[in-house]
């Protein structure tokens, strides 16, 4: 069985780019924190004009990992940005990260989604809900 996405940190463009997060020159901390509020982990990001810096700390050592970033035209317009997975150049929405190791996309990191090992009675029951 593959390991889910839920079991990792997630860094959504969408969500960077709807909160004005990915202006250039622009430097920030994105922090992960549990369900009562404490942090668990934080990456420093610095947006460039076309890819973000990532800034880990990995094993008491800081590690600066670049993310390229490439946009697409909407049917109606305006531009919608993507990362560049930094190992298998895929164009994707979401980064994971792992403890001790750096952003990869989702097929790189061979993630699952959680509905993917559903069973069929659930399967189908989500199925016929939506209908």
């Amino acid at each position: 069985m593959k390991a889910l996405v839920t079991q990792f940190h997630a860094l959504n463009v969408t969500q960077l780019n709807r909160g004005g997060w990915l202006y250039p020159n622009t430097t920030y901390e994105w922090v992960w924190r549990t369900n009562k509020g404490s942090s668990i982990e934080a990456v420093q990001i610095t947006a460039l004009k076309s890819a973000v810096e990532l800034s880990i700390l990995v094993e008491s050592t800081r590690m600066l990992q670049r993310v390229s970033l490439i946009y697409s035209t909407g049917p109606h317009g305006g531009k919608r940005p993507w990362f560049t997975c930094p190992q298998c150049q895929r164009r994707v929405g979401i980064l994971y990260h792992a403890p001790f190791h750096p952003f990869f996309c989702r097929r790189y990191c061979n993630l699952a989604y959680p509905s993917q090992y559903q069973s069929r009675d659930q399967s189908y029951d989500r199925r016929h809900r939506m209908v």
